[in-house]
């Protein structure tokens, strides 16, 4: 995971400036294109904005509007993406951790017998001196396991406290921009433009989910696999001081960390699977509902 920071600055970079090129050209066929003065988006105002200098700042502010939004949401995502990279890859780091203490105990002990000379009480004293030294060298890097875990659990508590709300509103703004995109997509049928700008953000926001979820569920992932490197660890044969402590590490990681949107969506794959088939769902039910009149109708005139 530590490999995606440079990824994740190329890749944010490289969205920010492909959305703006796309709306800009996007903008400037629909501007040169039409006769009337349009607007970039299909917007509703109470007042004639056809009119100078109300049309130049409604333009105005609707491209500022998305320029900022665009940023704003990559951004946001490639910073929510290093965070994640941090923990993923400090839980990495822990995961090797305890899988080598017992590699590095194997060694020990076979140098160790290699390098006794001496007469067969000697060795046998000797053999258990370094297997308590070895014992007393493991404790003391598992003591540290544990206390590195500790404050990967921190880190990601103080992720979740800070981030939770604002996942919440991320949630909230792209099912509802999904939501008017298919509402969009529905009544302008027969209208390419509108129809092609309603899909491109209805994608966008589907897209922005999945990084979002995926990664959340990438964490959680790497925060569960901490109870299968310490079962991995070679632990049979430890003194049960040391196996108390990787039952205690176990413990912590088998309770499932999950990071959430206001405490109460969890940001998994689960939730990205059920956005997705309810934004399905409600795009089938506009299209019956603006089938229904001409259903109506063939069936007036078929029944006359």
């Amino acid at each position: 995971m530590a490999a995606m920071f440079p990824r994740i600055r190329k890749f944010v970079k490289q969205m920010v400036i492909s959305i703006i090129v796309f709306h800009g050209s996007y903008v400037i066929i629909r501007l040169t294109s039409s006769e009337k003065r349009e607007l970039t988006a299909n917007s509703f105002y109470l007042f004639d904005v056809s009119r100078s200098p109300v049309y130049e700042l409604i333009l105005l502010s609707q491209l500022t509007g998305f320029v900022f939004y665009g940023v704003m949401f990559f951004d946001l995502w490639g910073l929510y993406a290093t965070f994640i990279c941090i923990a993923c890859s400090q839980l990495e780091k822990l995961r090797a951790k305890l899988l080598d203490i017992r590699q590095k105990d194997d060694v020990a002990e076979e140098d160790s017998g290699a390098e006794t000379d001496q007469e067969e009480e000697e060795e046998e004293q000797g053999l258990v001196q370094t297997s308590q030294r070895v014992f007393l060298h493991m404790q003391k890097q598992l003591n540290d396991c544990i206390r590195h875990h500790q404050q990967i659990i921190r880190f990601m508590n103080a992720m979740e406290d800070t981030l939770n709300p604002v996942l919440l509103g991320l949630f909230f703004i792209a099912m509802t921009s999904i939501c008017l995109s298919a509402f969009s997509i529905v009544m302008n049928l027969g209208d390419a433009m509108p129809i092609i700008q309603s899909a491109v953000i209805c994608g966008a926001m589907m897209f922005l989910l999945f990084a979002f979820c995926r990664l959340g569920e990438e964490l959680t992932h790497h925060a569960t696999s901490i109870g299968d490197a310490v079962w991995n660890s070679n632990w049979v044969g430890t003194p049960v001081s040391f196996q108390g402590c990787l039952i205690l590490i176990t413990a912590t990681a088998n309770k499932k960390f999950c990071l959430t949107a206001g405490k109460f969506v969890s940001v998994s794959n689960n939730t990205m699977v059920n956005i997705f088939n309810q934004t399905m769902s409600f795009f089938m039910f506009l299209l019956k509902m603006k089938d229904r009149p001409n259903l109506d109708q063939h069936q007036e005139s078929t029944a006359t």
